[in-house]
């Protein structure tokens, strides 16, 4: 048991020293240079520290993702890397384009390119060190088919649509305003107003930018299609399933907010690190909750249907 705690510890110092020198290496070589340029001193120094514990923190949550994944090799390593560089980059990129007119297109362009030595490098040595290049043992006596995310295309379409265009919206905006917008400083950075309640906002919201709905429901249909490949490929129970993906969706996409951020007042970036991973995390849960099995009826998705039948009954979890 202690050498396998302390072989774990050590894997996963060598693999946080390895994302934190690749993580450096894009911001140095790839980053936008008016953000490094814009940091204090003190900014700069708190940085360093920053970078080892946010690198600590994904080493940690893609651990439990390729440990616990059916998967190995080449396809293991493009799952982490979609997965790893989908939230941590593309979807939160996406809204900073959408959100903040003050971030320009350099500025924009170098964020997202300073995170693709990290995507690539990172994967690979990561699922070697973890020991994942080939078919761990416990592969070789499951011989149950995986069900996971198998369901008539009906229902699998209508999921996705009660997920894109109702849940996601729900937690998104619903968050935004009851968490968000409660804080002045958020309300003054935006330059926006307090309507007095929810429906107010969002009726004043949509009203002023119409196209805000649309880009979220599209914004949902990437999350979905990246919480796919971790459900389906997930070993053990749904609930494990649903709780990486909310880990993964809560800290992999907002831990970042722990960095110093020129672009955005402290108070501000902390209120929405509270407001995104809540609601991020809700989100990943009802994901898999939906997604990860047929259901017969309303009776089964809400538990008060058939007994649920075991997916994979071959091998243990």
């Amino acid at each position: 048991m202690f050498k396998k705690v302390s072989l774990f510890i050590l894997k996963t110092l060598l693999l946080t020293a390895w994302l934190t020198v690749v993580w450096m290496i894009g911001s140095s070589t790839l980053g936008p240079r008016e953000v490094g340029a814009a940091m204090s001193p003190a900014d700069r120094q708190f940085a360093g520290v920053a970078l080892i514990i946010v690198s600590l923190v994904d080493t940690l949550i893609m651990a439990w993702l390729i440990l616990r994944s059916r998967l190995h090799g080449w396809r293991l390593m493009l799952l982490v890397m979609a997965v790893y560089y989908g939230i941590k980059v593309v979807l939160s990129q996406l809204e900073t384009w959408y959100f903040m007119s003050s971030v320009g297109p350099d500025t924009l362009r170098g964020i997202v390119m300073m995170y693709l030595p990290a995507a690539i490098l990172y994967p690979p040595v990561a699922v070697l060190v973890w020991g994942r290049l080939k078919a761990p043992e416990i592969d070789m006596t499951d011989t149950a088919p995986n069900r996971r995310l198998v369901m008539p295309a009906g229902q699998l379409i209508a999921k996705v649509a009660a997920l894109a265009l109702v849940v996601y919206p729900l937690l998104f905006f619903g968050a935004g305003y009851y968490i968000a917008w409660q804080n002045p400083a958020v309300i003054a950075f935006y330059h926006g107003v307090d309507e007095g309640s929810f429906i107010a906002h969002m009726t004043a919201t949509f009203a002023g930018d119409p196209k805000l709905y649309p880009f979220e429901v599209m914004r949902a249909l990437l999350w979905v299609a990246l919480a796919a490949g971790v459900i389906r490929w997930t070993r053990g129970g749904a609930w494990e399933s649903g709780l990486l993906v909310a880990v993964l969706f809560a800290l992999l996409m907002n831990d970042v907010h722990l960095f110093p951020n020129p672009l955005m007042p402290r108070a501000v970036s902390t209120t929405h690190f509270i407001e995104t991973a809540s609601s991020n995390f809700v989100w990943g849960l009802a994901i898999t909750w939906l997604l990860h099995r047929a259901h017969q009826s309303l009776g089964d998705l809400f538990g008060g249907g058939p007994a649920k039948r075991r997916e994979h009954t071959a091998a243990p979890a």
